[in-house]
């Protein structure tokens, strides 16, 4: 089965060299993109993360850590709401929703396709329902609304990913962990190859391409694994918050 994607700006904002690329990158800042990414295909419309939500939370954050020299933009026409506009989507319609992990600007707006599938994983799932969890420390960063709205659905309407799973023909997730312990990737292919979204483990593709932990991890070795699981699956790799995408992709589509 061949699947088409769509590529849709959500938002930006900037990072310090070293929290993109592991101890390097001091005297660096980087623009940094968000992505919602739309799946057609098999009679089924599907979303790999879906965006930002409320960015005020955020930016008050933000100002807190940084003093205002980082924040987050979200320009009206690159809000989800338009997004599902530009793309023409019914959100009533969308079959299933990716979640790459649980952060703010990848699962914001679940709540929105309410007729959905959640494909998520597993480890990542109860690693924050424990009790003690120093990784979840944040419900801005984590939104707690979107974790209720999780928790609120029928049990047919969750799929949580083992370590490795295909969801549809020519549609697999697989963990990586190293960014959270929820982070997920998923494959789809395409009529150019297989497409990896590699979750937060690779902002960039430098991070996968260049075996450059991402300098927000929780966990390097991890990170180092998930490298070789996505470069041996990808003929194309779309990192959720690198320009380059759009570079590369002008046109916003793959088919």
């Amino acid at each position: 089965m061949k699947y088409s994607i769509e590529i849709y700006k959500n938002g930006e904002t900037t990072a310090p060299g070293p929290e993109i690329y592991f101890m390097k990158e001091w005297d660096k800042k980087y623009l940094l993109y968000t992505y919602v990414f739309v799946i057609r295909g098999n009679g089924k419309t599907m979303l790999v993360d879906t965006g930002c939500g409320d960015i005020e939370p955020i930016n008050k954050m933000l100002l807190e850590e940084f003093g205002g020299t980082i924040t987050f933009n979200l320009p009206e026409d690159e809000t989800i709401n338009a997004i599902i506009k530009k793309a023409n989507i019914d959100p009533n319609k969308v079959d299933f929703v990716f979640i790459s992990h649980l952060h703010h600007d990848h699962a914001s707006n679940i709540h929105l396709f309410p007729n959905a599938k959640i494909v998520i994983s597993k480890r990542g799932w109860l690693e924050y329902m424990k009790k003690e969890r120093p990784y979840y420390y944040n419900d801005i960063l984590f939104p707690i609304n979107t974790i209720k709205y999780i928790i609120s659905q029928p049990p047919e309407k969750i799929i949580l990913v083992e370590n490795e799973q295909e969801i549809l023909p020519g549609i697999e997730c697989f963990w990586v962990g190293g960014h959270t312990p929820c982070c997920m990737a998923v494959t789809v292919n395409t009529r150019l190859g297989n497409v990896v979204f590699p979750s937060d483990v690779s902002f960039t593709y430098r991070n996968a391409e260049e075996n450059i932990p991402v300098g927000l991890n929780y966990n390097l070795w991890e990170c180092y694994e998930a490298y070789k699981k996505i470069n041996d699956r990808a003929d194309i790799l779309l990192p959720p918050h690198d320009p380059k995408v759009l570079e590369k992709y002008p046109s916003g589509i793959i088919k």
